[in-house]
């Protein structure tokens, strides 16, 4: 998937400063400064590839580049502030990235200068040290499009967009609703200028709104659709949104037939209520039967994510989640072990449990099983690493059973758009 959040900073500093040349990798360091020979680098990292990020910026300290580190991994723990970095960004990048690349353009790499701008951490005498807070952009409109044209997105397949920022709920696992810290939303006229924009220059089949929870604010999403349909884009693209079970209903989901949205993905995480209620909070599997059941109805994809291994989890509570997915009318659907990420409560449960450090080997935080299992933390008190693994594997064969399953009886169902529609779901499935 494109760096959407590198997209947003590179054109929120070419708009408000026309002097700044960018270019955005993720690939061949090396040759790239000795061509681009550029002044700052910026670095956005998760903490799984956090170790990456320590990589790129040795790299960058041998030719002597300052390096700005941002992302949901510094912001969450900014005393992991390698020496290779100079500065961390603390949450919303865009204008502190601007004041920095401003102040270095006026005064150079001046530390005392650097030190003044608001929502930063760099390296004191003894520890890591942060400035106050800076304030989160208002309204979001402020910020233009993604710089689509940096990130070399191929034209066609799946376009990723975000029509938000932020999560009103606080699930124990999640560091996206920590990071944002409250829910922001870009105005419906502007979600449809880039989507008139996208559709223009990219002519792709399918748009993913990569928001946490695309449905939160009701009123906005009727906005939304009546300006898809008014421009006529239902019949131009399908759409994938994410939903939260408990919030799914009739009326909900027939907004969403409307705008042509073709697959919703939710976050159902288990089919034990006592799981479900340890990781969600007020959601129960209820909720979770009730949004499967009215979004099939509808004749819609429901694309779930589930968790393996909370800590007191046991064997019996596991195959609940098995059996419930097996017996529903679910289509695709991920299932992975549960992860602590930084910021979050099991973050803290993990640390107490001396499972993870501030200083660890953080590709133990990948979130799926295939990425070197042996590494992945096991946060259960009940199952073993190995057994927890072997469930993986069995929920695995279960995936791809209802993948084929539902590949092709949609595809049968429209025999003139076999292939447009296994092209499609190739896509989808990427999307997931």
């Amino acid at each position: 998937m494109p760096s959407l959040s590198l997209g947003y900073i590179a054109a929120y500093l070419m708009k408000y400063n026309k002097d700044i040349k960018i270019k955005i990798i993720n690939h061949n360091v090396y040759k790239t400064i000795n061509s681009f020979k550029p002044d700052l680098v910026g670095i956005s990292s998760v903490s799984q590839n956090y170790n990456i990020a320590k990589k790129v910026s040795k790299i960058c300290k041998k030719y002597k580049i300052p390096v700005i580190i941002g992302g949901q991994h510094i912001s969450a723990l900014p005393e992991s502030l390698s020496k290779e970095m100079d500065i961390g960004i603390m949450r919303e990048g865009e204008e502190t990235f601007l004041d920095i690349a401003n102040t270095f353009q006026k005064h150079g790499w001046d530390m005392e200068k650097i030190r003044k701008i608001k929502g930063i951490a760099y390296h004191s005498s003894k520890s890591i040290a942060l400035t106050s807070a800076r304030d989160l952009i208002e309204p979001l409109d402020k910020i233009p499009h993604p710089s689509y044209e940096l990130l070399k997105i191929q034209k066609g397949g799946m376009f990723p967009v975000f029509s938000s920022r932020g999560c009103p709920y606080n699930c124990t696992f999640c560091s996206s609703t920590r990071f944002w810290n409250s829910v922001r939303f870009f105005s419906a006229e502007y979600v449809i200028r880039e989507i008139k924009k996208i559709l223009k220059e990219y002519k792709p089949n399918l748009i993913s709104f990569q928001d946490d929870l695309f449905i939160a604010d009701k009123k906005r999403l009727k906005k939304i659709v009546e300006l898809i349909r008014k421009e006529g884009i239902e019949k131009k693209v399908s759409f994938h949104v994410s939903c939260r079970s408990n919030l799914i209903n009739d009326e909900i989901v027939r907004i969403l037939k409307r705008m042509n949205v073709t697959n919703i993905g939710m976050g159902l995480e288990s089919g034990c209520d006592k799981t479900l209620q340890w990781l969600k909070g007020n959601v129960s599997i209820k909720d979770n039967q009730k949004a499967v059941s009215i979004i099939s109805k509808y004749n819609i994809n429901v694309n779930a994510t589930f968790i393996i291994g909370a800590p007191y989890e046991s064997k019996k509570d596991i195959m609940k989640t098995y059996k419930f997915i097996k017996n529903s009318n679910i289509n695709l659907f991920q299932v992975y072990g549960l992860v602590p990420y930084p910021g979050t409560p099991i973050w803290e449960y993990a640390l107490k449990k001396n499972l993870v450090s501030k200083d660890m080997d953080w590709e133990k935080l990948a979130q799926d099983f295939t990425h070197n299992p042996q590494k992945k933390i096991n946060l259960s008190e009940k199952v073993s690493k190995k057994e927890l693994y072997n469930f993986y594997k069995k929920f695995e064969r279960l995936r791809k059973q209802k993948y084929a399953k539902t590949l092709i009886s949609n595809a049968l169902n429209n025999p003139s758009q076999i292939l447009p529609y296994i092209k499609r779901k190739i896509w989808e499935h990427r999307a997931i």
